[in-house]
């Protein structure tokens, strides 16, 4: 707050008094010749003074100056406002890095609501965003993760689907408001949902990731193809950026089962540089979940190209057999599940040849099922005639009626059983 003065350690105890007297506070902070700050002038110090007959015309820094913690610039507000609150004083001096004081703040702007609001894009959780993000009011979110979001004080507006790119929605929403975004911002729209679909070979990816790319393919003038071939060209993160700075360019974090732990994402078309540095980023991993309390940390180096991904983790061995290799594939989004299997982009022909023998077994156990059941029903049981025995079972006259109940009732089973696997 600019309207608390601050006292030189050098001015005269009597030109302190005044200033004291003018700004109508309870105490004001002293600094020294370097800036620094050194305590708090208040009128208990100066009334022992008049008390003691002291000179009054000796500098402030050589009177004993009440001692107070200040406050440091970069100080969270949620960690400090109880505190502050429940203290005498009515400001509190505020320091940087060096000590040097850099101004007060008042005991009522903890009490305040912050004067910004906020808009969530691809998160909804707080904690995944920038620090002191809970003080904030949210007053929209757009995204396409999980839903764990904190209940609000009041409505707001909430943009959510299942589709593989917040771009995606982005995009729904510049079309369904009747604009078109412009050659570059469509361009950055594209090159978010070809990232985040991996150009649309992710399990996330869906219909309307394709239709909302085409859309904007008309407007940027570049297809999805050129935009992801620029991405690929650009200087990889493990090679333009340290490793504490690779792992959180795409890194959210969770709490889930009493377990924190933070999911993150690298795009890189060179795994072989990846095994490079890999123990290099394990080593920035194992830093990372013990300064922020951790249970673990894992780590999905993705190749968009070829539609490999292999996971690099750290932390706690009791949940490695969760995020295993062997469970996991294909890295979507963090927020969805780690683990997907994605057979048909991995095999697609062993997939193809997997569904028809699936289909064929499913035809011949529908035959089966109704043959026995029209064999059962039928006079001598005999096979041929099984289909118009199954009919007989619905309607039946009394002369014709040889079947005892109970082999009716079986077959209605069997019949019932070949319609549900022929739903299936």
């Amino acid at each position: 707050d600019t309207s608390v003065p601050t006292i030189d350690a050098s001015v005269p105890l009597v030109d302190a008094l005044k200033s004291l007297q003018v700004s109508g506070q309870s105490s004001l902070p002293v600094r020294d010749a370097e800036g620094r700050f050194v305590g708090m002038l208040r009128p208990a110090e100066l009334l022992s003074l008049f008390i003691a007959k002291s000179d009054l015309s000796m500098p402030v820094g050589e009177v004993s100056l009440h001692q107070t913690e200040p406050l440091v610039d970069t100080d969270r507000v949620h960690d400090i406002r109880q505190s502050a609150i429940r203290n005498s004083h009515n400001h509190f001096p505020v320091v940087d890095e060096r000590g040097r004081l850099i101004g007060t703040v008042l005991k009522r702007a903890f009490a305040e609501e912050p004067p910004y609001r906020m808009i969530l894009v691809d998160h909804n959780e707080t904690e995944q965003g920038i620090p002191g993000a809970e003080e904030i009011p949210v007053v929209e979110v757009v995204d396409h993760h999980r839903i764990a979001f904190a209940p609000t004080k009041d409505p707001i507006r909430y943009m959510a689907d299942a589709v593989g790119s917040t771009c995606t929605l982005v995009a729904k929403m510049y079309r369904g408001a009747g604009e078109r975004p412009t050659r570059e911002i469509a361009g950055v729209l594209i090159a978010g949902i070809v990232s985040d679909t991996l150009l649309f070979q992710s399990p996330t990816t869906t219909e309307t990731d394709r239709q909302m790319c085409a859309w904007l393919e008309k407007l940027c003038g570049e297809t999805a193809a050129s935009v992801m071939e620029g991405l690929m060209s650009v200087t990889s993160p493990l090679t333009s950026m340290s490793p504490e700075e690779a792992i959180a360019i795409d890194a959210k974090t969770y709490s889930e089962g009493g377990c924190k732990f933070v999911l993150a994402q690298i795009e890189e078309s060179n795994l072989t540089l990846f095994h490079r540095k890999s123990g290099d980023l394990t080593a920035a991993m194992e830093r990372t979940v013990k300064e922020d309390g951790l249970d673990f940390m894992a780590l999905m180096v993705t190749d968009p190209a070829r539609g490999n991904s292999e996971l690099l983790f750290c932390g706690s061995e009791s949940v490695r057999p969760a995020v295993s290799p062997e469970r996991t594939r294909h890295a979507a989004d963090a927020g969805r599940p780690l683990a997907q299997e994605a057979a048909s982009s991995r095999n697609p022909l062993g997939f193809a040849v997997m569904l028809v023998a699936l289909q064929i077994v499913r035809i011949i156990a529908v035959i089966a099922l109704v043959c026995v059941a029209g064999a059962m029903v039928t006079p001598k049981g005999r096979i041929p005639l099984a289909f118009r025995g199954v009919a007989k079972l619905f309607k039946i006259s009394a002369e014709e009626q040889k079947v005892p109940g109970w082999k009716k009732l079986v077959a209605f089973l069997l019949v019932l059983g070949a319609i549900i696997i022929a739903a299936i």
